[in-house]
């Protein structure tokens, strides 16, 4: 087997480095235009009383109505159409925020457990006490931006 010539190397890594972004954050430049979306939006969808809290049973009785949503075919299971156009759809509404759905066990389609493992998670996150249950003030603490490196 032939090793690359080291010339040709060079010239591929000149062209990977001539079309990496020019873009760089600076903390004196202008605000980025993206629109950030805060995590914590995601779980307060799932606040079924509005009460700023959100539990362990609302989240999951609002996971199962938004899986009986996206499972058009009624079949307990999402096939390749349903989880594309329920991912189009996180995407436009939870924006930055959005978490695709994923066929993790590879078997072909998404189940409720696979729908679910993504804002589960999230919730176990935000939830600092353990409690079963995520208030604002939680979220409020675990939504606080990072501080900038001391220089």
């Amino acid at each position: 087997m032939r090793l690359p010539d080291p010339i040709a190397m060079l010239l591929v890594f000149a062209v990977v480095g001539c079309a990496a972004p020019t873009h760089r954050w600076s903390p004196t430049g202008t605000p980025r235009q993206e629109d950030w979306h805060s995590p914590g939006l995601l779980l307060l969808r799932y606040d079924a009383n509005n009460d700023g809290v959100v539990t362990r049973r609302e989240l999951e009785a609002g996971l199962r109505q938004d899986f009986w949503q996206a499972d058009t075919k009624k079949k307990g299971c999402l096939d390749d159409d349903e989880v594309r156009a329920y991912n189009l759809r996180r995407i436009d509404i939870d924006k930055s925020t959005a978490m695709p759905l994923i066929d993790w066990n590879h078997n072909g389609c998404i189940d409720f457990d696979e729908f679910a493992a993504p804002m589960r998670s999230l919730f176990d996150e935000f939830d600092v006490k353990g409690d079963g249950r995520v208030t604002l003030a939680e979220m409020h603490l675990r939504l606080q931006p990072p501080s900038p490196p001391a220089r």
